[in-house]
């Protein structure tokens, strides 16, 4: 069954995408590949914050430069989604060792799989819980960082001699455009994530104080507002940077209107 979904996605993509669809098709076989070697890594021991760090990296290189090119854009979205996860790295683990949000909840602990869990596991669950909201942060702030780039980028190339402040004002207004849709995006990613979890708590009865004390709210609140943080910070730091690159070029003659794609 997976075999015939795989087919009739690469048949789409190919159709509407054409060359693109296809490399389209070829970087989400290569992200399988590498979150599946990251899964293989730390089952045979290796620390999970180092290869989750190595795995954005690479996954992140992919996307932006397999993917779009080697142009302006996408380096200048490369530097933001750096800069965004290690600000988010420390808030992050700093939120994950504070609230004890490893591992798993009390809700999941409680049900029958429960049973069959070692606890003797050699790994530090909170450094998974960690590496988890990092990978799963990428995915947003590079949509938000790639989005806003290239939508600046696009009002520089059509109007060059557009003031600083206009420029840096245009991705903002662009940023606040998209950003609803990417919260939302997080929010029903985050819901849809968790149904399972809610039904077992309706299923149980555990009371309202129970849940708002819980471990499994919290992980929950947790990745969803790591996520939507970095996403916000990414809009003004994409619009704020992306400009400051276009002037300097612009001034030293490096860049004239004209598209690096």
């Amino acid at each position: 069954m997976v075999s015939i979904l795989a087919i009739i996605l690469l048949v789409l993509m190919l159709v509407i995408g054409h060359d693109r669809g296809l490399q389209a098709f070829f970087t989400i076989l290569l992200n399988m590949a590498i979150l599946a070697g990251v899964v293989l890594a730390i089952t045979f021991g290796a620390a999970p914050l180092p290869v989750c760090t190595v795995a954005g990296i690479a996954l992140t290189v992919l996307i932006l430069f397999y993917q779009n090119g080697n142009n302006v854009k996408t380096r200048t979205a490369f530097a933001v989604i750096v800069m965004v996860q290690v600000v988010m790295f420390l808030i992050g683990m700093l939120l994950c060792h504070a609230g004890h949000a490893g591992g798993y909840s009390e809700v999941k602990i409680n049900l029958d799989e429960g049973l069959f869990l070692d606890g003797n596991v050699q790994l530090s669950m909170l450094d998974v819980q960690i590496a988890m909201i990092l990978l799963g942060l990428l995915g947003a702030v590079k949509d938000a960082a790639v989005a806003v780039t290239s939508a600046v980028y696009e009002v520089h190339r059509n109007n060059p001699l557009l003031p600083f402040v206009r420029l840096y004002a245009s991705g903002l207004k662009i940023g606040r455009e998209i950003l609803a849709t990417s919260i939302n995006t997080l929010f029903f990613s985050c819901v849809g994530e968790s149904l399972l979890l809610f039904n077992i708590v309706c299923y149980w009865g555990y009371s309202f104080g129970y849940i708002l004390n819980s471990k499994a709210l919290y992980q929950v609140l947790l990745f969803s507002g790591i996520a939507g943080l970095g996403c916000i910070a990414a809009i003004p730091l994409s619009a704020l940077t992306m400009a400051v690159v276009l002037k300097r070029k612009g001034s030293t003659g490096g860049l004239h209107g004209r598209d690096e794609d």
